[in-house]
């Protein structure tokens, strides 16, 4: 299939202006509303999630059914009814999150009015896959992800963590308390931004503002993250903002070196042995101004060391070897000759 051009790309913004835009998973997501509360805050949230998760976690098909629930907060406010339904892909399969797989939460519009909750829809619940505290971590760590690229950027999703209590309404199973956390719908980005989102099979490189497109490819870097493509529209949206640029957001960081997911494994064609090893991803355009985007990182160096360091819910040695891991990236763009090496000539070809 042929790339998409610009011409494309404006065409669809002119039609999908004119109708509601298809949920970016089959998810079944709807639209959410400009500024909620939800992503106003970064404290963790605390509260009781309840349904039969002994059917829940039977549910492994793409075409699983919502089941009811109730969330009930911890600081005392009304319950909230709603539906609950698990999604994605991979971790969807019962060999990779055999204990907890990934959840979308369906609030009914009338039962959230006044809530934090209010103005959500279906969002998405990234959950510990399985009981071992290494699981967690690593959901913490992704969620750690999410947050350092909304400090390059906003046009980035909003995420908000939470320590959940999962009890099963069958009996089944004991109540187990984990982290969790959930991410804004693309819509909500899209409203917040009052951009579009777009859904091509390809996109052509050239087609996307040059500074966003070299952000997200070092920012890919930063993570040791292959597991993505701009051009190929995995793993990540396409949202055009209302001065008519064409911007890639990013999601899905789990097989990221940062996390270190113990199932993430390197593609064979990568030549590397395993996913902390970083390999940029990056294609070669002229348009790239690689001191601008090197420029972006080191002005969030101070504040993502310090988001980690601070970051109590992970373990001290967690912690240690996150900052680790972040610090060796800043010593390669410290070093001209090796952004020159590691980067600027390792790019991919068009």
């Amino acid at each position: 299939m042929k790339p998409i051009s610009r011409l494309v790309l404006i065409l669809l913004a002119i039609v999908a202006a004119m109708t509601p835009v298809a949920a970016q998973e089959d998810d079944g997501a709807t639209p959410q509303s400009s500024n909620p509360p939800l992503f106003a805050s970064h404290s963790i949230l605390e509260f009781t999630l309840s349904t039969d998760f002994d059917e829940l976690k039977k549910d492994r098909g793409q075409e699983s059914e919502d089941r009811p629930a109730e969330i009930t907060f911890a600081n005392g406010d009304a319950p909230v009814g709603l539906q609950v339904r698990t999604r994605g892909r991979f971790r969807l399969e019962r060999t990779t999150c055999p204990d907890m797989p990934p959840i979308r939460l369906n609030f009914p519009k009338k039962a959230v009015r006044g809530t934090l909750f209010d103005g959500q829809d279906k969002v998405k619940l990234v959950t510990h896959c399985r009981n071992g505290e290494q699981f967690e971590q690593n959901t913490l760590k992704e969620y750690l992800v999410y947050r350092t690229y909304g400090m390059l950027t906003e046009l980035s999703l909003g995420v908000r963590l939470a320590r959940i209590t999962y009890v099963d309404t069958s009996g089944k199973n004991d109540p187990v308390s984990k982290f969790a956390f959930i991410i804004e719908h693309e819509d909500g980005l899209a409203d917040r931004t009052g951009g579009t989102l777009h859904e091509p099979s390809m996109v052509d490189p050239n087609d996307y503002l040059a500074s966003s497109l070299l952000r997200l490819s070092l920012f890919q870097h930063l993570i040791g993250n292959t597991d993505y493509s701009a051009f190929r529209r995995h793993n990540v949206l396409v949202l055009s903002t209302p001065d008519g640029d064409y911007h890639p957001i990013p999601y899905d960081f789990d097989w990221s070196g940062f996390v270190n997911a113990r199932y993430a494994k390197p593609d064979p064609s990568l030549g590397i042995r395993n996913v902390r090893q970083r390999v940029f991803r990056g294609m070669c355009l002229d348009s790239f101004d690689y001191d601008a985007g090197v420029g972006e990182l080191q002005v969030i160096r101070d504040d993502l060391i310090s988001l980690i360091e601070e970051a109590s819910f992970l373990t001290s040695d967690v912690r240690e070897k996150s900052v680790e891991y972040v610090r060796e990236y800043y010593q390669i763009l410290d070093s001209p000759e090796q952004v020159d090496r590691r980067i600027v000539r390792a790019c991919r070809p068009m």
